[in-house]
């Protein structure tokens, strides 16, 4: 297997906007796709709830020049994943899940007299 270069995986562009989006996002998700062991699309999902309970209204916050303390556990899930997506669901402001899909590429002749899979 081949072995990626940290540097190569995360480009400084997609370290500042997870970091952005970790501390301001209060419900919904990101989504990390991974080609050829490299993040090359964040997708970013917010949702605003309106209720009685809220009252405060929409809040702009100041993003903090650290990371997020979640931020080394997300990079190492990234770390050795080659095809596939991570999805952060974030509720209230904290990160509630964090799932890890990955795709494998498979030559065409594997398989066939039932090796591979």
């Amino acid at each position: 297997m081949e072995k990626v270069n940290p540097k190569r995986l995360l480009l400084p562009q997609v370290i500042e906007l997870l970091r952005h989006s970790l501390h301001t996002i209060q419900y919904g998700y990101l989504i990390l796709t991974v080609q050829d062991g490299c993040v090359i699309k964040m997708e970013r999902t917010e949702k605003f709830i309106f209720s009685s309970k809220h009252k405060s209204g929409y809040i702009i916050r100041d993003v903090p020049v650290e990371q997020h303390s979640f931020q080394p556990k997300i990079l190492a899930q990234l770390q050795g994943l080659m095809y596939g997506q991570l999805i952060i669901r974030i509720e209230d402001g904290k990160i509630e899940q964090i799932e890890k899909t990955e795709k494998r590429r498979i030559n065409e002749q594997e398989g066939v007299y039932g090796d591979g899979i």
